[in-house]
């Protein structure tokens, strides 16, 4: 697994001014600094002497010291070269970097090698206090909001690098860190206006301030453009750097990756309020999503093969906390894949590592009754999880409405457990959920888990990704397995809801998703009397409602009325209908946007439900006293699961 790392502990400051002034060199006193070293030091220097302590360094790591004196001092960093100099010479400024000042305090990244901390009382007798870091856990972030990495710049020359153009979604907060091996300056170009908009002084590491509090790094609010980072190497030397960024929006806009028809259509969380375009962020964290779908008229005929596939696809984001401190994201989804020419229906599954650029699933990673697949899309490598191993496909008659569960759970030691299910309210069995899945991703280290639906955040995109995606959660039509677009004939209700201690929907929803590759041209999404209704028509993508109130217990309690008989023939496990539909799509993949996956065939051991709500039909814990969809309090011996806290905060 790839995982997003801990911001490196640093010690900085931006380069104060300095007078030359050159002194004879009278005394030396050499100290060792061993790695991963804190050392405080006082020292008393006649005036013209100096104190040089040696920093031995076997990693890259991260030097900082502060010193305080009662007079003016200078203080600098040299490596041995330049030391050997300075003793027969004099010279301070041959240094990597110095200062002049009563209290001084600075840090360098630097490679192997031996250095010397220097102070030179050239102003008059000294009374010197100061403290010495050596830290070698310098880590690089290449995911989410955090892109950083090690560079090396010539004397003279520029590294740049596009910041992610989430920046033109909303104003946003950007926090630049850098520490490099020598003098280099730090830049922020707008591209949309041409425009310097910041410079920074010449430094060996970004702002730092040890007073009132320590803080790290230029932070700054951009107007919506798109930016580039530019660091120049002001030294007669190469310079090593080390860079990140963090970027946190004022709010996420769903736009950026909406492109018009084609697109997934139907509902989706962005963990926004949309009034008249006035935006307000909101953040759900939840241990289950559940999707409701009442279908009246369905038929699709995708853009490729002319065929009848396609597919509704439930989609969230899964956040994962380790007890390092590391940050996991996933993608997962309940996928109905229908085949509307036999009127047949796949319950179709995947999961995807969002963490970002070159996160990885494999088998050994990621347990359950499908396997891992790997997708190249134009040089980006992405490894799929699906049930491509298993088939639970079903012919149906319309009317007939189904709920979509993903439910997650963190068993400590372990991993998280990602639990796909759907209940077909007309089928044989409505009272009962299909647990169709049973994932687990294993991480020994999991402190938590949540579905993450956040308005003020985009998932994980490294250095080599423009953009990453959204913390939503979406029910959405789109075309078959592969990226295809479908024309619909299309009548049928929606809703989306989340765990709460009860299943609440969520609060506002647009009438589209980003996520997803599959997409729809022609269904029109309208609210009303507690649904969404989605039916074929001239699509228009936007909010669909800041005030949405269904309930899934009345949703429920109302469908299971409708069949007119058994719309559920039977689960095939064998002839003509099963061979059919593997023959024509249903060993498919649904995929984030761009992206696919191989299918690969075998078996493995379908996870068994447990006990039922009697008034929803969500699988139960005989040891809890609610139902985790409609929050009904169980009888003793049929006791339901209770939800872990969560709930939509403002941001």
């Amino acid at each position: 697994m790839a995982k997003s790392l801990k911001a490196p502990i640093l010690l900085v400051l931006i380069a104060l001014p300095i007078v030359l002034v050159g002194q004879p060199i009278t005394l030396v006193r050499a100290q060792s600094l061993t790695q991963e070293t804190q050392q405080q030091f006082t020292s008393t220097l006649p005036a013209g002497y100096y104190n040089a302590t040696a920093i031995t360094v076997t990693a890259p790591s991260i030097i900082g010291y502060a010193t305080n004196s009662n007079v003016s001092i200078y203080t600098a960093f040299m490596d041995q070269q330049e030391f050997s100099i300075f003793r027969s010479t004099g010279d301070i400024t041959n240094s990597i970097f110095y200062q002049g000042g009563p209290q001084l305090h600075d840090a360098l990244l630097e490679g192997a090698g031996t250095y010397y901390l220097v102070e030179y009382a050239y102003a008059g007798p000294a009374e010197i206090t100061g403290l010495y870091i050596v830290n070698p856990n310098v880590d690089l972030r290449n995911s989410t909001t955090n892109v950083g990495g090690l560079v090396t710049i010539q004397p003279g020359q520029q590294f740049t690098l596009p910041l992610h153009v989430e920046t033109l979604g909303s104003t946003t907060r950007v926090d630049i860190v850098g520490a490099s091996t020598r003098v280099v300056q730090y830049a922020l170009l707008d591209q949309t206006t041409n425009t310097v908009v910041f410079t920074s002084p010449s430094v060996t590491i970004t702002n730092f301030t040890v007073y009132p509090t320590v803080s790290v790094g230029y932070n700054m609010t951009l107007n919506p453009g798109q930016y580039v980072m530019g660091i120049t190497d002001e030294s007669s030397v190469a310079a090593y750097v080390y860079f990140s960024y963090t970027m946190i929006p004022a709010y996420v806009n769903p736009f950026l990756l909406n492109f018009g028809s084609p697109s997934p259509t139907g509902i989706a969380a962005y963990g926004l309020y949309n009034s008249s375009g006035t935006i307000t962020p909101y953040k759900v964290d939840t241990t289950s999503i559940v999707g409701y779908a009442d279908i009246r008229t369905l038929q699709a005929t995708d853009n490729q093969s002319e065929s009848h596939q396609s597919s509704l696809q439930e989609n969230a984001v899964l956040e994962v906390n380790n007890t390092d401190g590391a940050v996991f994201t996933y993608w997962p989804q309940n996928v109905l894949a229908f085949d509307t020419g036999a009127s047949t229906v796949t319950y179709r599954n995947n999961v995807l590592n969002t963490t970002g650029d070159g996160a990885e699933l494999t088998n050994q990673t990621i347990l359950g009754t499908g396997s891992t697949s790997v997708d190249n899309t134009s040089g980006v490598i992405q490894t799929y999880y699906g049930n491509y191993n298993s088939n639970y496909t079903y012919t149906y008659t319309l009317p007939q409405a189904w709920v979509l569960y993903m439910n997650e759970t963190v068993e400590q030691g372990t991993g998280v457990i990602i639990s796909m299910g759907v209940r077909a309210l007309d089928g044989p069995t409505p009272d009962k959920i299909t647990w169709f899945d049973k994932i687990t991703i294993v991480d020994p280290n999991v402190a938590s888990a949540d579905f993450v639906v956040d308005g003020r955040a985009y998932t994980p995109a490294g250095a080599n990704t423009y953009i990453g995606s959204f913390f939503d959660a979406e029910l959405v039509f789109g075309g078959g397995a592969g990226g295809q677009a479908a024309t619909y004939s299309l009548d049928a209700s929606l809703a989306l809801f989340y765990w709460d201690q009860t299943m609440k929907p969520f609060p506002s929803l647009y009438t589209f998703g980003d996520d997803t590759a599959e997409a729809a041209f022609n269904i029109d999404v309208t609210n009303g009397n507690g649904v969404a209704t989605a039916r074929s028509g001239t699509p228009y993508y936007g909010i669909l409602t800041n005030d949405f109130n269904a309930s899934l217990a009345s949703l429920v309690a109302a469908s299971k009325p409708q069949s007119a008989g058994p719309s559920y023939l039977d689960y095939v496990a064998g002839g003509a209908v099963i061979a059919a539909a593997l023959v024509v799509a249903f060993i498919m993949v649904m995929r984030k946007r761009g992206k696919g996956s191989t299918v690969l065939e075998g078996t493995s051991p379908v996870p068994t439900a447990g006990r039922f709500c009697g008034n929803c039909g969500s699988a139960i814990d005989r040891d809890a006293m609610f139902c985790p969809s409609c929050g009904t309090q169980q009888v003793p011996e049929d006791r339901g699961l209770g939800g872990g806290q969560s709930g939509a905060q403002q941001a």
